[in-house]
């Protein structure tokens, strides 16, 4: 048995279970009891914890998964249709993530949207750094000539960010840009990820994923199952080291575990470089499940927008969380975790049989338009 150089199995089952964890995450925390789930006692301390660590696997995947995808010409660099294919998805999932949280039900309706609206609008999710980072992707790695040299412009670029994260997180940027840039900079808007820090991942990922292109399929594997988790165990171990001698020395906790801390992003890297490794291992005794770990794994940012609908609902309908959020005990609250999480794989999976369909291209691109109109009904009617 052996991973292709086309499909990495063990980070697809990493980013699938990361998902999984999301989504559980998202539902709980949304609707169940605040006296039920409360994050400063046992076990849910912990469970908090573990929330960070699901978007640094995604976006260290999604970089890792780079590093293999990006198909280069005889001059060793990118192919120009590689590219904009990157700019066009990137384009598309950062006004997906837009639309999400779009404050109007109609653009006529923008002039009268409060300011509590805006500020909303402006604070970054996950599709919109994702976006964002793929565009800054494809300026940095586009006049690189291999993978070798993609992966250290990735790691540089990785430590640059890391490196500046306090000094920007310090910084007040009110009034130097405006409010939807600022989302993309600080956490002051309400940003959940922003460039600095979580950007880092992703260039982290892509320099890991270099390595891996290099290796054979053998080797790759052996990386993946005997020594990557080790590496990562070492880096985690020596940040949680660093972290409480700092402590010890008088630094708050408050900025040592800040979303802009280079040490807790640190230790991130490393427990995902764990996590990478223990799927590996768990690809190797699961391997007739490897295709729906690919299939998942394709679809994550299906699946981030899919639950989020079922749950948050859209600016034109409500979802569960706006009729029942932090009502529900804890075990309705994991009954609804079951049906969204099944309901959400459904729809992802319907999405990947009509992508595998023997579909003509008149038949999507009328589809692709029915979407685009009624797109435009919501915005305009």
């Amino acid at each position: 048995m052996s991973i292709g150089r086309d499909r990495l199995y063990a980070l697809d089952l990493a980013r699938f279970a990361a998902m999984l964890f999301m989504m559980q995450g998202h539902v709980l925390d949304a609707l169940v009891r605040t006296s039920e789930l409360d994050i400063t006692k046992f076990p849910w301390d912990w469970w908090f914890v573990i929330r960070g660590i699901t978007a640094p696997v995604f976006l260290m995947v999604s970089g890792a998964v780079h590093a293999f995808a990006n198909k280069r010409g005889d001059d060793g660099r990118i192919l120009e249709h590689v590219l904009e294919k990157r700019i066009r998805w990137a384009i598309t999932i950062i006004g997906i993530g837009y639309l999400m949280v779009f404050p109007a039900n109609r653009v006529w309706d923008l002039p009268f949207v409060p300011k509590e609206g805006w500020r909303v609008f402006h604070a970054v999710n996950i599709l919109q750094l994702t976006g964002i980072t793929m565009l800054l992707f494809v300026v940095l790695v586009q006049r690189t000539r291999s993978v070798r040299s993609m992966g250290r412009v990735g790691l540089v670029t990785a430590l640059i960010i890391i490196g500046l994260s306090p000094v920007v997180a310090s910084t007040d940027w009110t009034g130097i840009v405006p409010g939807i840039v600022e989302g993309y900079l600080t956490v002051r808007q309400g940003t959940l990820f922003p460039i600095f820090v979580f950007s880092a991942y992703l260039f982290v990922g892509l320099y890991v994923g270099s390595l891996l292109y290099g290796m054979t399929s053998e080797h790759r594997m052996a990386v993946l199952r005997y020594r990557i988790w080790i590496y990562g165990l070492v880096i985690a171990v020596a940040a949680y080291g660093l972290h409480a001698y700092l402590l010890a020395q008088g630094m708050s906790m408050a900025e040592l575990e800040s979303a802009s801390s280079p040490l807790l992003a640190i230790r991130r890297i490393g427990i995902v470089l764990v996590i990478f490794g223990a799927s590996a291992w768990i690809v190797t005794y699961t391997w007739r499940l490897r295709e729906w770990y690919g299939l998942f794994g394709r679809k994550s940012l299906h699946i981030y927008v899919i639950h989020l609908v079922l749950l948050w609902g859209t600016p034109w309908f409500d979802g569960l969380a706006r009729h029942y959020g932090r009502q529900l005990s804890l075990g309705t609250g994991l009954g609804v975790v079951a049906g969204i999480m099944i309901t959400t794989l459904a729809i992802a999976y319907a999405f990947d049989r009509y992508e595998r369909a023997h579909l003509s291209t008149q038949v999507r691109q009328r589809v692709r338009r029915v979407v685009l109109a009624l797109m435009c009904y919501l915005l305009l009617v």
